[in-house]
């Protein structure tokens, strides 16, 4: 943005008869009038300068797919003109157009090779588009001229993207070591050392930082009392959040983690001033329910410590019921897959979610008959055909539906189980003869 925002301040100092026959332009510019400078240049001559103009408003009043729009019109015709493709580069970027936008970063880095600060926007939209390896390939590319602290830290984010923490954590610490300041990379990192409870490299890291750079950072000052917290330095950790809520954090984070840091302290009356506040902006989180709850059944309301502890019930059995769909939807598409293992291994924690759900042994049955193992099949077989009704008989219809005279769905799922189980023993009978 610097270098156009540079483009335009020249373009400007041209007179203003260069750009329009009227004076009336430049006067409805200094006023920031930018809908009657795009209204007088529609009846200009659709000159290069008006053009430009033209964009210049259209990205001051936040429209930038018709910026867009002008700027390729002016491609078209000048296709090898760098500034414009820069220009275009990042007003797709400003509009959303992350594909528009790499793509004339590609195209100016082929206009201009070598020149570093295309190199450089190029890697950062090679990322933006979901492609961290040549993103970073793109950053070492740069990096072999001039390390750069803002594309350091994207390629720490880039290898945290990819699951390589240990390259993330060395380029988050090379971007701090070349721009200290550089408060991202500091929570970035931190967050990996908090993460791996490498409590005491997080503290170090950032109260450093809160020492020697900006002690109201607001972000390093929460994961600073979040590391003392976690350590069990609680007494560290009330009063750094606490000066947190003094520079105007009210975030949950803040909020939940001193009044965790109070109630660990066993200061309960404090802790549940805190806890509401992060009560009143998530009450989903099943943790904060118990130490709220907790807490206010240590103080003075009792009878809402136990309405906020039953929520809390009521939160982990709705849970359960989730992660019992989860389970079964998982199992299903790995058998479907043919990865019977892992069906089996899911089937398998449904079946403890709701020990009610029979259908479950018969489908760990078929997995394993699946896999040829035979002797397990025919043990949840088994255990499928005890869970029918008293009384069943496969040769008898007692499991119709209604006059229909057809077998329910239950009926024949017991009477395939019960068809199967007999095939298998067959099966493992003629195999301990061979």
């Amino acid at each position: 943005m610097m270098l156009r925002s540079l483009f335009f301040s020249v373009l400007l100092l041209f007179p203003v008869y260069l750009l329009s026959q009227s004076n009336e332009v430049e006067e409805a510019l200094h006023n920031f009038q930018y809908n009657e400078v795009l209204a007088l240049l529609d009846a200009a001559p659709p000159t290069r300068e008006n053009l430009l103009l033209k964009t210049h408003c259209y990205e001051k009043l936040y429209n930038y797919p018709a910026a867009l729009n002008i700027y390729k019109q002016l491609l078209d015709e000048y296709p090898e003109d760098v500034n414009l493709t820069i220009s275009m580069a990042e007003c797709a970027s400003q509009a959303g157009n992350s594909p528009l936008s790499l793509q004339c970063w590609i195209i100016a880095d082929s206009l201009s090779p070598g020149n570093r600060f295309i190199q450089t926007q190029k890697a950062m939209a090679l990322y933006r588009n979901n492609n961290p390896d040549r993103a970073i390939e793109q950053a070492k590319t740069v990096f072999e001229a001039d390390s750069v602290p803002l594309l350091l830290r994207m390629v720490g984010d880039a290898y945290l993207y990819s699951g390589q923490g240990d390259s993330a954590i060395w380029y988050y610490y090379k971007a701090i070591e070349k721009n200290p300041a550089d408060h991202l990379a500091v929570n970035k990192l931190g967050n990996i050392y908090l993460g791996a409870k490498f409590y005491d490299a997080t503290i170090d890291l950032t109260q450093t930082y809160l020492e020697n750079i900006n002690p109201e950072q607001i972000l390093i000052g929460q994961l600073n009392g979040m590391a003392h917290y976690s350590a069990g330095n609680y007494a560290e950790a009330t009063g750094r959040l606490k000066d947190n809520i003094i520079l105007g954090d009210s975030s949950y984070t803040t909020c939940y983690y001193l009044g965790m840091s109070l109630y660990a302290s066993k200061l309960y009356y404090e802790a549940v001033s805190w806890l509401e506040k992060a009560y009143n902006q998530n009450d989903t989180d099943v943790n904060l329910l118990y130490y709220y709850g907790t807490a206010l059944s240590m103080t003075y309301d009792r009878k809402r410590g136990i309405e906020v502890l039953t929520e809390g019930v009521e939160r982990i059995e709705k849970m359960n019921e989730m992660l019992f769909d989860f389970d079964r939807s998982f199992a299903g598409a790995y058998m479907r897959s043919g990865d019977y293992y892992k069906a089996i291994g899911y089937f398998q924690s449904a079946y403890k979610r709701n020990p009610e759900t029979h259908p479950l042994l018969y489908n760990i049955g078929n997995c394993y008959e699946s896999m040829k193992d035979y002797k397990n099949a025919v043990t949840y077989y088994e255990r499928f055909l005890k869970t029918a009704p008293k009384g069943w008989d496969m040769d008898m219809k007692n499991l119709e539906e209604g006059e229909t005279g057809k077998p329910s769905s239950a009926d024949l799922l017991y009477r395939n189980a019960a068809w199967r189980l007999e095939r298998l023993k067959e099966e493992l009978f003629f195999q301990s003869t061979d």
